[in-house]
């Protein structure tokens, strides 16, 4: 059963799991070939949680049960304009294409609109991210713009 649980520091193993792994991070990174560090993920979790206590990101793990298979998150959140960027990642193979993207963006959706009051989510997604690109689509995101290598989408709700 897929359920989510605030991203916590004892996740920073999985994040540099999930982005060093070439079938994740193709789409995800700048630059796959880049490896992260341990080091490089806590200060991450560093900015993360002063980002958190300024109600400006908002991160969760997803579980199936209790093993931790990705992540999904809330950044730039702009409770004035009612606005937040999305990222999703699926770390683990296995579970991508089983429509957990679907589950994790429906959450998302529910926790941006019913916890943060917000109605619009904004994103970046790599043009050959065919997947993606038609899951976003099917939730009623609409392309905003052309980014070289990436697509711009809004939604607005």
């Amino acid at each position: 059963m897929i359920t989510f649980r605030s991203h916590e520091r004892i996740d920073i193993p999985y994040r540099v799991k999930w982005l060093n792994n070439k079938n994740v991070n193709i789409f995800a990174v700048e630059n796959p070939e880049l490896k992260t560090t341990v080091a490089e993920q806590e200060n991450w979790f560093n900015n993360y949680e002063e980002k958190l206590k300024l109600r400006q990101k908002k991160f969760f793990t997803i579980l199936d049960d209790d093993k931790p298979i990705g992540f999904v998150g809330l950044s730039n959140i702009d409770l004035d304009k009612k606005e937040a960027g999305v990222f999703i990642m699926i770390g683990e193979d296995e579970y991508r294409g089983k429509g957990i993207g679907k589950q994790t963006l429906d959450f998302l959706l529910l926790y941006a609109s019913k916890e943060l009051g917000l109605n619009a989510l904004t994103l970046e997604v790599n043009k050959q991210n065919e997947p993606a690109i038609h899951l976003y689509q099917s939730r009623g995101f609409k392309q905003t713009g052309d980014l070289g290598k990436e697509l711009a989408m809004r939604l607005l709700w």
